[in-house]
């Protein structure tokens, strides 16, 4: 089975190199394309025209964004997952893919507020990397609370704990010390969303070998 991932980031940016391992992580027979956009509004502005190139070759598609930053941050506009999703239906529609394709092979995931957000709901994980980067000053990590529900940017937490943050090289690491999604998954709502997506298209993959 093959699965589509349409995100907000380069080739071999940060959500490509951290879902791509997710997914695979998650269930290892799926084979992973990848189309990843500069940024959230060239995302949201091709996510049709991709997705239809996708649906050609792939059994199901994944829209994945974060939710913080807006998508027009320039206006200085609230977050707001509707209007996101709003924004991407009408293109994924423009794009002139069936409405029973959008509903049954395409899933809008927003990760609110963004990546970084689940990767904190990890202790051990981020603890363990921690210690590779300081091995002669280990630290506690206290992840805060309610962080599924928060709209703050949470880079600046791991920024602080970890004494510098670069995403694209650190998120992969942290996330390769996970040794249990479930405890993610129970942790972080929209995170919940991916894995149940995941897990149930590897049961279908399982069930049609």
């Amino acid at each position: 089975m093959k699965l589509g991932l349409i995100l907000e980031c380069p080739t071999e940016g940060t959500d490509h190199l951290v879902y791509k391992y997710v997914a695979q992580q998650l269930c290892p027979q799926l084979k992973i394309i990848v189309e990843g956009h500069r940024n959230k509004k060239l995302m949201i502005d091709n996510c049709g025209k991709t997705a239809k190139l996708l649906l050609k070759n792939c059994d199901a598609v994944a829209i994945i964004w974060d939710l913080m930053p807006p998508w027009e941050e320039k206006r200085r506009r609230k977050p707001c997952r509707n209007r996101d999703v709003d924004m991407i239906l009408k293109n994924l529609e423009n794009a002139n893919i069936d409405r029973l394709a959008i509903k049954s092979k395409i899933k809008l995931i927003c990760i609110e507020p963004e990546l970084e957000a689940w990767i904190i709901t990890e202790r051990k994980a981020l603890e363990s990397y921690q210690q590779e980067k300081h091995p002669t000053h280990p630290k506690r990590f206290c992840p805060p609370k309610n962080i599924s529900r928060t709209s703050k940017y949470c880079k600046p937490i791991i920024e602080k704990y970890l004494g510098n943050y670069n995403d694209i090289y650190d998120a992969i690491k942290i996330v390769q010390h996970f040794d249990n999604f479930d405890k993610v998954a129970r942790k972080h709502t929209s995170f919940r969303r991916l894995k149940e997506f995941i897990d149930d298209l590897c049961q279908s993959s399982n069930r049609n070998r």
